[in-house]
């Protein structure tokens, strides 16, 4: 590695430790945590028959009786609000946000082991409940003595890994996601006739949405195609700013066709967390990082 390769590579490892006021971060966490909630509140529906053998989630060594057990279910969804309102307040942090990141994980898991199947609805918000949950560990000391001076808001708090984690991951999430399709079923998934079959059996047909989709195979192909195609591209959102603008666009763009076409599938929570990480909704809330030297450094990386 030559020298101004290792000088650019100490600036951007050294970047990530920047910081920026916590608002940004402060009501992404809240807003996972009220995905925590809508997620506990939730019905949780009972599969028929004999579970498989095939484990579905992390959680899945738990012993049947726990796995199927209403009250066992009842008593997650209370500890799970009670955590999630502990660490929305930064009551008895970092342990509180542990606690919620693993109990979010054990509620969804609880949920997956008793469907016949499941959507990837809730693993962002999951993953980024993890990173957030890290930011609180490892600055929550600090966070409280700013509180306690009341100038938690003006206080340089919110690191940038924290935020470029969160972008790392979303675009980490949807190629795998769309290298995944590849692997399984060749690049002859987006021939546009399983996404017609799909809005026929399983979505709202009477959306203008849908209605494109059903009107002709060819037309659909290349929207199929095009999906497939963002999702593969998505991690180049870690690179540039203009990238991860554009990836978020693209996803975005994704996103409204899902659900104007596929309404109850629930990536409503996906939708919105790539619109905060991934548009620039940094820009518009005026993000900025601080250097170590005191400099200003835009969130763009």
């Amino acid at each position: 590695m030559s020298g101004s390769e290792k000088r650019f590579l100490s600036r951007w490892t050294n970047g990530l430790t920047d910081l920026a006021r916590p608002g940004f971060g402060q009501t992404v966490t809240w807003l996972l945590l009220g995905f925590a909630v809508v997620l506990a509140v939730s019905p949780i529906e009972f599969a028929a028959g004999v579970r498989s053998t095939n484990a579905a989630t992390i959680f899945a060594w738990l012993p049947e009786f726990l796995l199927r057990n209403e009250s066992f279910f009842t008593a997650v969804r209370v500890l799970l609000i009670a955590s999630a309102a502990l660490w929305a307040l930064r009551i008895a942090v970092p342990i509180s946000c542990w606690i919620t990141t693993i109990l979010f994980a054990l509620m969804w898991s609880l949920r997956m082991e008793n469907l016949t199947n499941g959507a990837h609805i809730f693993n962002v918000t999951n993953m980024l409940l993890l990173i957030h949950a890290l930011w609180f560990q490892f600055y929550g000391a600090d966070m409280k003595a700013a509180a306690g001076a009341g100038k938690f808001w003006q206080t340089p708090l919110y690191p940038r890994w924290v935020f470029m984690l969160s972008v790392f991951y979303l675009g980490w999430f949807h190629t795998l996601a769309g290298v995944t399709k590849i692997i399984k079923t060749g690049f002859g998934w987006g021939n546009g006739v399983s996404l017609q079959l799909w809005t026929e059996l399983f979505g709202e047909t009477g959306s203008p949405f849908a209605q494109v989709i059903l009107y002709d195979d060819r037309l659909t192909a290349w929207l199929q195609t095009g999906a497939l195609v963002i999702e593969c591209l998505s991690i180049l959102c870690i690179f540039h700013w203009m990238l991860r603008y554009a990836v978020g666009l693209g996803l975005i763009g994704f996103y409204i066709g899902v659900l104007t076409t596929f309404v109850t599938f629930g990536f409503h929570f996906n939708a919105i967390l790539v619109a905060l990480f991934l548009l620039p909704v940094d820009y518009l809330v005026g993000l900025k990082f601080h250097s170590t030297n005191d400099g200003v450094i835009e969130s763009q990386p």
